[in-house]
């Protein structure tokens, strides 16, 4: 008996065991993650700005496990587990099978933008959670519930602008006045609230879209994705989770013909189709007798290869400096410098410094080094080296500022 045989039964009959096994993995190698990743420019612009709701949680973290990286992406962490939770849950109401729903939520876990949304600081985490679990309300038809939360994440984020006008398609797809009026509603108020930008002369990025979408889900589970949905739109029953990720992959891709966009408020809507795909790509492989499944085993290794290559990379990123020729080409580089520059500093007892660099600045001070200090510091440099895996990455020069 091959170990698939074996192995993949016994996923299905302990699926809340292997759904505990998985939650434990992912929160053990993500909080790994977070300790090696430093805050970036745009991560400390939120952890010291007052607009994000991301930014209260994390500084609440913050000021009860310390200010340091752990205590910052903890939230984010956590948030991911329950994420996973609720997907799990929810892929009930659209797969059959408990093997289905376990590897649903083993295909989200290794989408490169599900473990980002885990680990940067950005409202994406946030809005994957609120989103699914609106949608496992929705399922289990708690109506009081499900119109409150509704309603109340109006005032979240401006990126559930897409959710409101999902369930506006779906509402008149299904001929629900109620909640097609409601959802008009919302998204005018939604607009109201926080905008709706359509700056400067047109300029063509869905190239670019395209690009950045294949990243996150990689190129071949991007694919499919956009085979699932049309599949969906011309053959089957349209469920909400549909219209969700249709809505906002669609919106996007045509937006992003006129104008750059901040792909973080339509991306969480998309990577949550993993029930989905999995149930597209599990009825063509059922539907064929053994002997024509080869294909598919080979598609399916090869994707699964892939996904768990790029998963081990980015939770062990630093390993990469040993083959990248330029170090600032790394893919995280600018979530590396800022902290080993401050730990270096503290170990000559410095605790201010001054640098021409307003990000690097920024960075710095959330490690508790001020900008104002004797001493300046200056790029390109040997008083200061960082090293990763024996490979010199940075440096800097650390002086006495004059007059000072």
């Amino acid at each position: 008996m091959r170990l698939k045989d074996k192995f993949l039964p016994l996923l299905a009959k302990y699926d809340v065991l292997s759904l505990g096994i998985i939650c434990l993995f992912c929160f053990i190698t993500l909080s790994y993650c977070a300790t090696t990743l430093g805050i970036s420019y745009y991560e400390a612009r939120i952890f010291y700005g007052n607009g994000d709701i991301i930014g209260h949680i994390v500084r609440a973290s913050c000021s009860v496990f310390g200010q340091n990286d752990f205590g910052m992406r903890l939230p984010l962490v956590i948030m991911h587990i329950v994420s996973i939770i609720l997907l799990y849950k929810l892929s009930k109401f659209y797969l059959k099978y408990k093997l289905d729903r376990i590897l649903s939520v083993l295909l989200y876990v290794l989408l490169p933008g599900s473990v980002a949304s885990a680990l940067i600081i950005n409202d994406a985490g946030l809005i994957i959670l609120l989103t699914l679990l609106l949608l496992y309300i929705f399922h289990l038809r708690l109506n009081f519930v499900f119109y409150t939360l509704f309603c109340l994440l109006v005032f979240v984020d401006r990126s559930f602008f897409v959710l409101f006008l999902s369930f506006f398609i779906y509402a008149i797809y299904k001929k629900q006045a109620g909640l097609a009026w409601l959802s008009a509603i919302l998204i005018g108020f939604s607009i109201y609230l926080f905008g709706f930008d359509t700056y400067g002369k047109p300029s063509g990025h869905f190239v670019d879209t395209f690009g950045i979408f294949a990243a996150v889900f990689s190129p071949f589970v991007f694919l499919f994705f956009v085979y699932t949905i049309y599949r969906i739109w011309i053959k089957e029953e349209k469920e909400i989770l549909w219209f969700v990720s249709v809505s906002a992959f669609c919106f996007c891709m045509v937006l992003s013909i006129r104008q750059k966009l901040e792909l973080t408020e339509f991306l969480p809507f998309c990577i949550i189709a993993t029930p989905l795909i999995i149930r597209t790509f599990l009825a063509s492989y059922r539907i064929r007798l053994p002997k024509f499944r080869k294909s598919h085993q080979i598609s399916a290794f090869i994707v699964i290869s892939i996904l768990i290559i790029n998963w081990f990379l980015i939770i062990f990123n630093p390993i990469l400096y040993v083959v990248t020729k330029n170090p600032e080409n790394h893919f995280v580089y600018k979530f590396h410098i800022a902290k080993d520059i401050a730990k270096q500093l503290k170990k000559q007892n410095i605790h201010a410094v001054y640098t021409t660099d307003d990000r690097l600045r920024l960075e710095l001070k959330f490690y508790g080094i001020s900008d104002q200090g004797s001493f300046e510091l200056i790029k390109n440099g040997n008083d200061i080296e960082i090293y990763k895996y024996g490979k010199r990455v940075a440096g800097y020069d650390l002086r006495r500022r004059q007059g000072i």
